[in-house]
């Protein structure tokens, strides 16, 4: 499969994004991409692996039985190589997920693996890796993920992931 598209709206699972969001962040930590670039205009240290049963503690054996977060995974995975590039808009709402991703990184000696753009016009929003594209309406927070209608696109194709990465490049910066 190279494309997966979910429209949620009253009628569907609410659970789609969240599974497909889970899965790949979980490849990434299993093997994570040269860079990884979050680009929405607003984001929130979202509760993103559902860990209270164990299912994720391999991948970080520290994180005990609990809801992991967002912010803990960007760190995991600059722990483990990663670039991380986020792109987003000036509000005082994703200066405090900038700044605690921030002070994590630092705290790890991984600063230098981290990347911020504040563009306040922008509305682009993806989640883009080596080999995958997220794209589409939603906004990296939780009414983005569990709430609103949203349409996305998951794609592995090469060439979509191709292009993706040369525009978000050339917009954010990041390596290939």
């Amino acid at each position: 499969m190279s494309n997966r598209q979910i429209i949620r709206s009253s009628s569907t699972s609410n659970a789609e994004i969240r599974e497909l969001l889970q899965g790949v962040f979980a490849a990434e930590m299993l093997r994570p991409s040269r860079c990884l670039w979050l680009v929405s205009p607003w984001l929130s240290d979202i509760e993103l692996l559902d860990n209270r049963s164990g299912t994720f503690a391999s991948l970080n054996p520290q994180w005990g039985s609990r809801q992991i977060r967002l912010i803990e995974i960007l760190g995991l995975m600059m722990e483990l190589g990663a670039d991380v590039v986020i792109a987003t808009r000036p509000d005082a709402h994703n200066e405090s997920f900038l700044r605690k991703l921030n002070d994590l990184a630092r705290a790890s000696g991984n600063e230098s693996r981290l990347t911020f753009h504040r563009l306040p016009t922008l509305h682009t929003k993806g989640i883009l890796g080596d080999d995958f594209y997220i794209s589409g309406s939603m906004n990296i927070t939780f009414n983005g993920i569990e709430v609103l209608q949203e349409g996305l696109l998951f794609t592995t194709d090469a060439e979509s992931v191709s292009n993706a990465r040369i525009a978000f490049m050339d917009g954010y910066g990041g390596n290939s």
